[in-house]
């Protein structure tokens, strides 16, 4: 007869066990995976690559001093005197799928990524990578279809 009750004990005690650690893995899962939806647009593959042409323009194009001149931040585009070559900018846009209308470009001087964090006109999605991100060289961003990357100028 006591056996009995033993094994109906030993099964309650390892069922709440087993609830407990299922309870603990869910809890801990589930914000991870939010938290990996949200960094996917993040660092993407596409846009590093592109950003990795970009810099190689900048460089060829000796414009690395000109833009390093700049105190905090510039919006690359190939309409104004920061891009020397821009017959070689547009098309190198367009090779790229960079629509200069909707895609963001921007140097940002490392000494002034605390400010841009707070600044209004930077768009919630720059700002947001801004903090995700600890750069500790200047920096050259590209928000490319919703996804955002980076690159050290060095």
């Amino acid at each position: 007869m006591n056996k009995k009750g033993f094994v109906l004990m030993e099964t309650l005690v390892v069922t709440v066990f087993a609830l407990f650690i299922f309870t603990i893995l869910y809890n801990s899962a589930v914000p991870l995976l939010g938290r990996y939806d949200e960094l996917s647009y993040y660092n993407d593959i596409d846009t590093t690559y592109k950003l990795y042409h970009l810099k190689k323009l900048i460089n060829n194009d000796s414009l690395k001093n000109t833009i390093k001149g700049t105190s905090t931040y510039t919006k690359i585009e190939c309409n104004t005197e920061v891009i020397n070559s821009q017959a070689i900018c547009y098309s190198l846009f367009e090779a790229l799928d960079i629509d200069p209308n909707k895609d963001e470009v921007l140097f940002i001087n490392k000494n002034y990524i605390e400010n841009m964090k707070n600044d209004e006109s930077i768009s919630d999605d720059t700002r947001n990578y801004l903090n995700y991100i600890n750069p500790t060289t200047n920096i050259l961003l590209l928000q490319n279809d919703g996804y955002l990357s980076y690159v050290n100028l060095t």
